[in-house]
């Protein structure tokens, strides 16, 4: 018998979309991280890191030297808008207890922690604490592709009628500065460290403070962190806005209250509820803004704060469903100067760093999927002049994909979703994105006037569907093949393939040696054939992107809500790769979804909502269910499931119409989805069911049409128009 943790160290965030904190749910500062080994812990403010922490040390002199300590919390709440640490029966046996709180401003480059204490003694106590703080000016992974490297060492003084440190890199200009409210009675600079002796080329800092308490008196220090990668006098400007922060928390709370308000979910079942508002504070914690490079959602924490092609578009599509549609636009725009700069050919970057350094100039998918998502965003904002500004960028996409397809298939070849290696084939999630894109370019094209233009992509489109579903599709399996190759290709690369698996690879093996001799028994060597590979979550696109047939779709969805594929915590990599991700249930849920089967997508979804708080108190970790990073941006394309197939919002807006086609889950009698944006105004939906009838409100606050689509099923509409503001 055993049980087993993936995680043993809870980690937390403190975000603004200028600073990262990142440590541990016992407010410490483990070393962590493999982009750059040991350092993607402590204080980031992209492109540079500020700080690898800061530890607080309490003696209570009433107690003979026996509480002198680091202080360790034993509990911790996360708030949408920042962090609490209580530290009480972990400090020993004193009368004093402590509490810290911290948070970030949004366009401060700084933070701002507080520290209260508490003497809950009848009698007078004198304490000493101590706040150290350890410096490592270094610049983010890869900087050195473009010349940019660490200085050998940080430096640092003291000013005292600030009761500020200012450290510097001894070869860049980039500076922190840490101070406090509070003169201290002594400052000490030098190589020494609290319980963690931390990785990096930094200097510690410390602050010492002699405080004296009252009975039941309690006491407030508040110390401030800022940086910058330009200037003394920038990083000093940072700092000294900080002093504001009893505002500055005003201002944040008010911004995620306006958040929660965005695409406001009730429905019968209050923790999903919960966790659905949490997804959508989670994501804004993955907003990065760098001056100068741009504002953008990137993919995880702590390991990929950085934009993705890939990762980008999964979350942009729940952006734009719980309305954030500044942060997806800004996205797209990050995304696309990034591949115009490194590519230049309309080929979508796979990754960027914040210091705009490209590790993968992309994989063949991301860049249909790209055009799929820019297409999703027109339609829910008819923004047109965006899309007249990125349009010379989509017809460059465009070709490059043709360019892609090799032997004029409509399956452009290359890396998809999965990357493992050895998989740079005609992989299915590359076909059908392309397919997708093709109907988004005609779209687009037309919208702008080119009409030609819009009739050849659309014809292309269908052609490609029909060899999509033809070429792709396995009846003896009920499911579409993950790749379309060859038998001399997959023994080619079998080793390769293989590599992942590790030691436990045999079974596998096994595996796809028995699908090469059935491939050779029946004479189709030197012929592309479909191949499930892998089994993988990729075979679930055709329907997540309503491609598939009914008939395809009835039987393959069906398969993959089985044992097989569907494991307790969402849906597994594959049905041979029983690990999960959150990108994989929300590929499944919405799969199911488009096909009419909510309770299915719903089951997928609550599954995956079980794991919330397991890595982390307040997220959803991006492995279920408790390991990679502890928060995810692709965990909010659980969204438009909810919002587009169970409560049917499906906008055209350049088309000055929304589609109302609802399918709400049997589990759900009565469910509300309140101020979901639509172009310039805003719609919700009231549903109720009573007596098995399904009756619908739906409040327009629009200058669009609301057209009601039943082929899903009889329902009850109300429609009431009401003049936007």
């Amino acid at each position: 018998m055993e049980a087993i943790s993936r995680n043993t160290v809870r980690l937390c965030v403190c975000s603004g979309e200028r600073i990262k904190l990142i440590g541990s749910t016992d407010g410490y500062f483990p070393d962590m991280g493999h982009h750059i080994a040991n350092e993607m812990n402590g204080m980031w403010m992209h492109p540079i890191k500020l700080l690898d922490g800061f530890w607080f040390r309490l003696e209570d002199h009433s107690t003979n030297g026996e509480i002198n300590r680091w202080i360790r919390a034993d509990k911790f709440i996360n708030h949408p808008y920042g962090n609490s640490f209580t530290y009480t029966n972990g400090l020993g046996h004193t009368a004093m207890i402590a509490e810290r709180f911290q948070f970030s401003p949004d366009d401060i480059s700084g933070c701002v922690v507080k520290y209260i204490l508490t003497n809950r003694a009848e009698v007078e106590t004198k304490i000493t604490c101590e706040m150290l703080a350890r410096t490592d000016l270094r610049p983010v992974w890869l900087s050195e592709n473009i010349g940019i490297t660490d200085g050998i060492t940080d430096e640092a003084y003291y000013i005292e009628e600030d009761n500020v440190f200012l450290a510097k890199d001894c070869d860049n200009e980039w500076y922190a500065a840490i101070g406090c409210d509070t003169a201290p009675d002594s400052t000490r600079i030098g190589q020494f460290f609290a319980t963690e002796i931390t990785a990096g080329n930094g200097i510690s800092v410390s602050m010492t403070f002699s405080l004296d308490f009252k009975p039941e008196e309690t006491k407030e220090i508040v110390f401030y962190f800022a940086g910058s990668k330009k200037s003394r006098e920038e990083c000093f400007s940072q700092y000294r806005a900080l002093y504001n922060h009893k505002e500055l928390l005003e201002e944040k709370k008010q911004r995620y209250n306006e958040i929660k308000s965005l695409s406001e979910l009730i429905s019968p079942n209050s923790s999903f509820n919960t966790i659905y508002e949490w997804i959508k504070a989670n994501t804004d914690w993955l907003i990065i803004n760098v001056p100068g490079t741009g504002r953008g959602v990137t993919a995880g924490l702590p390991e990929y704060p950085f934009w993705f092609g890939c990762d980008g578009c999964f979350t942009i599509m729940g952006l734009i469903a719980t309305g954030r549609l500044d942060v997806a636009k800004q996205t797209m725009r990050v995304l696309i100067k990034a591949s115009e700069q490194h590519n230049g050919n309309g080929r979508i970057v796979h990754e960027v760093t914040t210091n705009g350094v490209v590790n993968n100039p992309g994989n063949t998918q991301e860049t249909a999927q790209f055009i799929v998502t820019f297409w999703e965003y027109i339609l829910w904002t008819g923004d047109i002049e965006f899309a007249a500004e990125c349009f010379p960028f989509i017809q460059k996409s465009i070709k490059w994909l043709k360019e892609m397809d090799d032997d004029d298939d409509g399956f452009p070849s290359g890396y998809g979703v999965i990357e493992v290696t050895g998989m740079n084939m005609e992989l299915v999630d590359t076909a059908v994105y392309y397919c997708v894109a093709l109907n988004a370019y005609g779209y687009i094209c037309s919208l702008l006037g080119y009409t030609e233009l819009a009739e050849r992509a659309v014809s292309m489109a269908e052609k490609n569907k029909e060899a999509v579903l033809k070429t792709f599709w396995l009846p003896e399996r009920e499911l579409f093949a993950d790749t379309v190759t060859t038998v001399e290709i997959v023994k080619e690369r079998l080793s390769s393939t293989l590599y992942k698996w590790g030691p436990g690879s045999e079974p596998y093996r096994e595996y796809l040696e028995a699908e090469i001799a059935t491939k050779e028994h029946n004479n189709q060597s030197g012929i592309e054939t479909g191949w499930l590979i892998n089994e993988s979550w990729i075979t679930a696109t055709p329907m997540e992107m309503n491609l598939a047939t009914a008939k395809q779709a009835e039987t393959a969805l069906a398969n993959l809500h089985t044992d097989r594929f569907l494991g307790p915590y969402g849906a597994y990599l594959g049905g041979l790769d029983k690990r999960i991700m959150t990108i994989t249930s929300n590929v499944y849920a919405i799969a199911q979804a488009r096909y009419g089967y909510s309770d299915r997508a719903l089951d997928i979804i609550e599954r995956m909502f079980s794991t919330f708080s397991m890595a982390t108190p307040g997220s959803i970790a991006e492995m279920s269910p408790d390991y990679g990073c502890f928060v995810q941006g692709w965990t909010i394309y659980c969204t438009p499931t909810i919002v587009k197939y169970f409560f049917g919002i499906q906008p055209d807006v350049p088309a000055g119409k929304i589609i109302f086609s609802p399918c709400m889950p049997s589990a759900w009698n009565k469910a509300e989805l309140k101020n979901v944006q639509v172009g310039n105004g805003s719609i919700s939906v009231y549903f109720e069911r009573v007596n098995g009838k399904d009756s619908y409100r739906v409040e327009n606050k629009t200058e669009l049409e609301v057209l009601e689509n039943k082929t899903g099923g009889r329902f009850i509409c109300l429609i009431t128009n009401i003049q936007a503001e």
